[in-house]
């Protein structure tokens, strides 16, 4: 009787398989673009398959472009895709879309690899001129930034924990 060894894909082999599914992704995209307007969903699409890659195999190397293109991404769609808001300033929401990214950044990165907190300083100083684009030109009322703070307190809340349990980790 020989014994079973428990064959474990190699990082390697998991790298070249997710990057297999990403450009068949970009593939069937291109194709569905003749038939269908996914053109605004593309940098979106390329920055999560990012975010998922560098989730996958633990890489702050993919986890930051990945947040960026996805903060872009959203932003283009709240410029000019469906998720329009009437009455808002695009220039604003899409600071606040792009700031977003950034903070994605912060978050999958201490969630997946070692905490990159520097990129809440970019997404910081656009969350804020964004806000300020929206509450100056009218498309956001002071009332309606409640939910800006309740984002704000779970997202601070969250880096709490996640630097409670990696103390805890390192006792």
């Amino acid at each position: 009787m020989e014994p079973t060894l428990d064959k474990k894909p190699s990082p390697r082999r998991k790298g070249s398989m997710i990057a297999g599914l990403i450009l068949i992704l970009i593939g069937v995209s291109a194709l569905l673009q003749h038939w269908f307007d996914i053109d605004s969903y593309l940098v979106l699409l390329l920055g999560v398959a990012l975010l998922a890659w560098g989730a996958l195999v633990h890489r702050t190397g993919l986890i930051i472009p990945g947040g960026v293109l996805t903060g872009i991404g959203l932003g283009i769609l709240a410029m000019e895709g469906p998720w329009t808001i009437p009455g808002a300033d695009p220039n604003g929401m899409f600071l606040l879309c792009f700031a977003a990214g950034w903070f994605l950044i912060t978050l999958l990165t201490a969630l997946f690899t070692c905490t990159q907190w520097w990129a809440l300083i970019p997404g910081g100083i656009m969350a804020i001129l964004g806000g300020s684009l929206l509450v100056t030109n009218g498309g956001v009322r002071w009332e309606d930034l409640n939910l800006v703070y309740a984002g704000l307190l779970i997202v601070g809340g969250l880096a709490l924990l996640i630097s409670h349990g990696r103390a805890n980790r390192k006792e």
